[in-house]
C-alpha cells in the first residue's frame, strides 16, 4: 500500500520492463510458463500498472504494492502478482516486480521481476532488493529517496553510496 498516494484520475501510465528485467529472470519467467500463461501474466502486470491511481482501480491503496521509496513524483514500489492459471494466491506465489514510477512523466519502468526461488541462498527478498538497485538502478534511487536517506527495509540499513555485503 502506498503511504504516499496519487492524486487519482485517468490517466494512464506507460509501463515497460529494463533491460535489465529483460535480461534476467524474466527469461526464466518465459521459460518455465510457456506461451499464453506467461504472455497473459506479463499483459496483466503490466495492464494492472497502467491504472494504478484510476478511480476504478486504485491499485496504489491496496496489498499487493508496497511503497518502499518516495520523493517529489517519484516511487520505487514493489508489486506482488501471480502467474496466470496457477492456483496460489497473490502473496504466497513469491513472485514480485520492483518498479521505478514517475509521476510527472506518466511513466512506469518495472525494474526487477523475480520469483522466491530466485534468490540467491542465505540472503532475504529485502536485502535482495536493496542490493540490486544499489548495483544497477542508483540514477533512480537518487530520484525516489533523499539522499541522507539510508536504505532501509525494517531491519537492514544501508548507506547511500555503500555497498551490501552479506
Amino acid at each position: 500500500m502506498f503511504t504516499h498516494l496519487l492524486f487519482n484520475d485517468n490517466n494512464l501510465f506507460t509501463v515497460k520492463f529494463s533491460d535489465y528485467a529483460k535480461n534476467h529472470y524474466l527469461k526464466r519467467f518465459e521459460k518455465d510458463y510457456k506461451g499464453r500463461q506467461w504472455d497473459i501474466t506479463a499483459e496483466s502486470i503490466c495492464q494492472d500498472m497502467m491504472r494504478i491511481k484510476t478511480t476504478n482501480s486504485d491499485l496504489q491503496k491496496t496489498q499487493q504494492v508496497d511503497e518502499l521509496w518516495h520523493k517529489g513524483n517519484y516511487w520505487i514500489f514493489k508489486y506482488d502478482f501471480r502467474v496466470a492459471q496457477t492456483k496460489e494466491s497473490t502473496k504466497s506465489s513469491g513472485n514480485r516486480c520492483v518498479a521505478f514510477l514517475d509521476n510527472a512523466a506518466n511513466r512506469i519502468e518495472i525494474l526487477i521481476i523475480f520469483g522466491k526461488g530466485d534468490l540467491p541462498k542465505n540472503i532475504g527478498e529485502q536485502a535482495f532488493i536493496a542490493q540490486t538497485l544499489d548495483e544497477n538502478f542508483r540514477d533512480y534511487l537518487s530520484l525516489a529517496r533523499y539522499t541522507d536517506e539510508r536504505l532501509h527495509f525494517r531491519h537492514l540499513w544501508l548507506d547511500p553510496g555503500s555497498s551490501l555485503h552479506l
